[in-house]
């Protein structure tokens, strides 16, 4: 359970650390310079409707494909394909509410656009961040379906750790507890600590 522990913080903090940044571009560009009209909009909306059991064997397909089944790899690419999107939509919303004068302001200032972005912009909008951050951490530590597809043996996920526990001579009741309380606890602490900035982004990237 400790080895599964480590793999489940290490691919939901590589799918934050990798697609938190990406997130933020696609979700300003949206929101500022309406990049791709409607339609990417709306191709981005569609991926958080479409069943991952839809796309679960040819990621699997694809991932044996380039020897990548059984890695941590392949779950940080697999989470990243549906986090990236769910992430950008969020910040999108955070970003319309964002006020354009402090960007013209730092403009006049003589700042580029993308200067003002990450001087201004980013700092200013931590709040929205966090909660971009902490939900796309539990969309990839809780993910159990492609955990159970594209994981091998030494690189085990906590639900699919977990799920190995119901055996052949039943369920381990004491083992499923203990598993179970270690892999709520870090993400109760996680979510106690920045409450407040994710309430606070939320309530901020709210869809008008």
């Amino acid at each position: 359970m400790g080895r599964a522990f480590r793999n489940s913080f290490l691919v939901a903090s590589l799918v934050v650390l990798l697609g938190l940044p990406l997130a933020a571009g696609l979700g300003y560009a949206l929101a500022r310079y309406r990049l791709g009209g409607h339609g990417l909009r709306f191709a981005v909306l569609a991926t958080q409707m479409l069943p991952p059991v839809v796309l679960a064997l040819p990621l699997f397909a694809l991932f044996r494909e380039l020897a990548l089944a059984g890695t941590l790899a392949a779950l940080v690419l697999a989470y990243l394909a549906f986090a990236l999107p769910f992430m950008a939509w969020l910040l999108m919303g955070f970003f319309q509410g964002f006020p354009r004068e402090l960007e013209e302001a730092a403009q006049v200032d003589g700042a580029t656009p993308l200067s003002a972005f990450f001087r201004v912009v980013l700092p200013l909008s931590a709040p929205g961040l966090f909660a971009a951050g902490v939900l796309g951490f539990l969309l990839s530590w809780n993910e159990f379906l492609f955990a159970l597809l594209l994981s091998g043996r030494d690189t085990q996920t906590i639900p699919v750790a977990l799920s190995t526990l119901v055996t052949q001579r039943g369920v381990l009741f004491a083992q499923v507890a203990a598993g179970v309380v270690l892999s709520v606890l870090p993400v109760a602490l996680l979510a106690r600590t920045v409450d407040r900035y994710l309430v606070e982004g939320l309530t901020l990237g709210a869809v008008k």
